[in-house]
C-alpha cells in the first residue's frame, strides 16, 4: 500500500481515482510540492523557503521585495528533473463593494473570510479546515491559528516551517497603492497594511506538475507511441491490393 501510494504521488490525479481518494483536495507530488486540485495550483511544501533557500536569515520581506523574490525563484523539481520559474505570490479577489468589506464570515476583509476571496483563505480555512480568533459573530473562539489535525493527513502534514504569522498576498490594496493584502496564519485575519512590512512569503504557480510527465514515463509513452505507429505502417504496407 505504501509503495502504491509513493508511485501515485508523482502522477496524475487518476492515481487518485484508484484509490478512492476522490474527496481529498491536496495531493503531496514529490520534490517538495503540494498540488491543490480545487484550485489547480501547486504550492511550495516549505512555506519558508525563501528562509530555507538561504535567501533571508528569518524569511519576512516587504512586499516589494516578496514579490521581486517569487518573480526570480527557480526551484528545481527532483522528481520530474525540470525547474520552474513561473511562481508567484498568492492571489487575492475583492469580493463585493471594492475595498475591504470588513466582517466576521464570508466577506473578503476580516475574520472567517470567504474560501473564494484568496488563494491563501482558501488553503487556511478550505483546505486545512482552520479557524479565525473571532467566530461568525465576533466572539472570541478557541482553537485558532494554525492547527495540524493529526488524524488527517492531507493537511498542514504535507507542508514545512508554516510560520505563525502574516503572509503577503499579491495584490495591492486598491484604495491606496502603499498597502497590500496579507493574511495572518496565526488569528486567520486577511485585511490590508503598509507594504513596507515585514511578511513571510509562501511561493505557488498555476496548473499541475504532475501534467510534467516523469523521465522513466515520458520514455515508455514515446517509446509505445513509436511501436503503435510502426505496427500502423507495416499494416499499410502488407494490405491487400
Amino acid at each position: 500500500m505504501m509503495k502504491h501510494k509513493a508511485i501515485c504521488a508523482g502522477l496524475s490525479a487518476l492515481c487518485t481515482l484508484a484509490t478512492g481518494s476522490a474527496e481529498a483536495q491536496l495531493f503531496d507530488r514529490g520534490g517538495g510540492l503540494i498540488y491543490d486540485s480545487a484550485q489547480n495550483v501547486t504550492w511550495l511544501a516549505d512555506a519558508n523557503y525563501a528562509k530555507t533557500s538561504g535567501f533571508d536569515a528569518e524569511g519576512k520581506m516587504s512586499w516589494q521585495n516578496a514579490v521581486a523574490w517569487v518573480d526570480g525563484l527557480s526551484y528545481s523539481d527532483s522528481v520530474r528533473g525540470t525547474t520552474y520559474n513561473d511562481w508567484r505570490l498568492p492571489t487575492f479577489n475583492d469580493l463585493g463593494v471594492p475595498g475591504c468589506d470588513y466582517g466576521y464570515s464570508g466577506s473578503d476583509c476580516g475574520f472567517n473570510v470567504s474560501t473564494a476571496s484568496s488563494e491563501l483563505a482558501h488553503l487556511y480555512y478550505g483546505d486545512f479546515g482552520n479557524k479565525g480568533s473571532l467566530d461568525s459573530r465576533g466572539g472570541p473562539q478557541s482553537g485558532y491559528g494554525i492547527v495540524d489535525d493529526p488524524a488527517t493527513a492531507d493537511d498542514e502534514s504535507l507542508f514545512s516551517h508554516i510560520q505563525s504569522f502574516g503572509y503577503w498576498l499579491g495584490t495591492s490594496y486598491g484604495g491606496d497603492a502603499s498597502k497590500a493584502w496579507y493574511l495572518s496564519t496565526a488569528t486567520g485575519m486577511q485585511n490590508y497594511i503598509s507594504k513596507g512590512t515585514n511578511y513571510y512569503v509562501w511561493a505557488v504557480r498555476d496548473g499541475d506538475v504532475a501534467a510534467v510527465p516523469l523521465p522513466g514515463a515520458a520514455w515508455l509513452f514515446g517509446a509505445g507511441l513509436a511501436g503503435l505507429l510502426v505496427r500502423g505502417k507495416r499494416r499499410q504496407n502488407h494490405r491487400p491490393l
